[in-house]
């Protein structure tokens, strides 16, 4: 059936809405409230169809305004919608730009993702969530909203190789702070350190002292190997890099995601007492999870080692709210494009690369962030450095306690809480870490939280 055309309010409340039979389609008309003119769908008789088949959620009604309303003993009509009066939508396919201000195209809410992703969230929705989707809708055709889906957030066909992006040094990465996405990560627990009950000498560290510490684990012929490390930022995902994903050798099949461990050689941690020998507490045994997803950033170029960064989505939630198993927080805002320059970053892990691990037990290390501008001048005959990454270590006795994938992280200030906050997640760097004048390289992380943003879903 024709969209009814928007009108005037005198006009929408002289409006007469007439009854179609329940078997036809339903019927857009106008109607009129207080400050809006609004688009029902009505039906005859019987139960309204599903919001859930309109707009795949009901708290998108949750608004007083939109309501379920019974006109006599047979009708029914739906509030689907309400626009400001005489608003000009765009048509389907047309531009728009999304309640962020960003260019998107108008589209069917079914073909845009993340929105229905959204949608599929659990009940009750959070408010910014219910308000932002509908910011989004830009019309209808039929009874199917179309909604502004962001051109970033949609899949795109393409036979052209992925371009990989050139900064300039010293552009500011995109800035997150209000993203609503940003309730996909639970920012209340991250980047609290575990309570250790002892403080250990050298480059070791204690059980549970780093809790979002987690191992990438490959199937072999003869079983499961740690080949790469990543940090738990939520209880479905983990961050890590992108060659841990992709290109791996025939003979690695990614597998599993191994979280809570400290020594790789006993099946239970336990921390005993240096003097008597005498077990003081254990932690509980560490927790496989299969790999449900990978997602290596698109535009990942092995070949320059540039957008080295990429998720894993677990095949089930982790308890991410106990001592041994906790996220770490990811920058928001000013922490995003931070100056690190000569300040010292931790680098933690069991020292997991292609060749194995160098380390049964979780080692961590201190490494000084060296200026870009240098890194770029050490490594310009191999590979180019980009204001996307950051260069730490390079000093004698430097140790090779970082995985492959692993976080670099500091502490700073969230929700003015002293906590531990990503900035990096190792990369590459010589052969033989450790190697004067030859720092690691790390993928910044603050430049690629939008992008982190876009893949999380529930």
């Amino acid at each position: 059936m024709p969209l009814a055309p928007w009108t005037s309010r005198d006009q929408c409340q002289n409006q007469q809405i007439e009854s179609v039979p329940a078997t036809a389609d339903p019927t857009l008309v106008t109607h009129s409230t207080t400050k809006r003119c609004s688009r029902y769908v009505r039906w005859a008789s019987g139960t309204p169809p599903s919001i859930e088949l309109l707009l795949g959620v009901t708290p998108i009604l949750s608004d007083p305004r939109h309501h379920l309303q019974n006109i006599n003993e047979v009708g029914h009509d739906v509030e689907i919608g309400t626009i400001p009066e005489l608003t000009t939508w765009p048509k389907e396919g047309e531009s728009c730009s999304s309640p962020r201000r960003r260019p998107g195209t108008c589209i069917n809410l079914k073909d845009c993702l993340p929105l229905m992703t959204l949608l599929r969230q659990p009940r009750p929705l959070p408010p910014d969530v219910v308000d932002f989707l509908r910011r989004s809708q830009c019309g209808f055709v039929g009874s199917n909203p179309l909604v502004c889906c962001e051109l970033s957030s949609r899949p795109t066909i393409t036979t052209e190789p992925p371009v990989v992006l050139s900064e300039k040094l010293g552009e500011p990465p995109k800035d997150v702070t209000g993203d609503f996405r940003l309730s996909f990560l639970p920012r209340r627990i991250c980047g609290k350190k575990g309570t250790a009950n002892r403080i250990i000498g050298g480059n070791k560290t204690a059980i549970g002292e780093y809790p979002w510490m987690a191992l990438v684990g490959y199937s072999t012929s003869t079983g499961t190997v740690f080949r790469c490390g990543a940090s738990v930022i939520s209880s479905r995902y983990v961050l890590t890099a992108a060659h841990c994903l992709i290109n791996l050798p025939q003979s690695l099949k990614l597998s599993t995601v191994r979280l809570g461990e400290h020594d790789l050689t006993v099946a239970v941690d336990c921390e005993t007492d240096p003097e008597l020998g005498t077990v003081i507490s254990c932690a509980p045994p560490p927790q496989d999870y299969a790999v449900e997803r990978s997602l290596p950033h698109p535009q990942f170029d092995r070949k320059k080692l540039a957008n080295d960064i990429g998720l894993i989505r677990l095949s089930r939630a982790a308890d991410v709210s106990t001592e041994f198993i906790r996220p770490i927080c990811l920058p928001v805002g000013e922490t995003q494009g931070l100056s690190m320059e000569g300040k010292k970053m931790k680098v933690a892990g069991w020292g997991a690369t292609e060749s194995g691990t160098s380390s049964d037990d979780l080692l961590q290390t201190n490494v000084p962030v060296v200026p870009l501008s240098r890194c770029a001048s050490i490594y310009q005959a191999a590979v180019p450095i980009t204001v996307r990454q950051l260069c730490a270590g390079g000093k004698v006795g430097d140790s090779c306690s970082g995985d492959s994938g692993g976080p670099l992280f500091q502490q700073g200030d969230v929700d003015d809480e002293t906590r531990f906050i990503q900035f990096g997640v190792v990369s590459f760097g010589p052969k033989r870490c450790g190697t004067p004048d030859k720092p690691g390289v790390y993928t910044r992380v603050g430049y690629y939280m939008d992008w982190i943003l876009d893949n999380l879903h529930p």
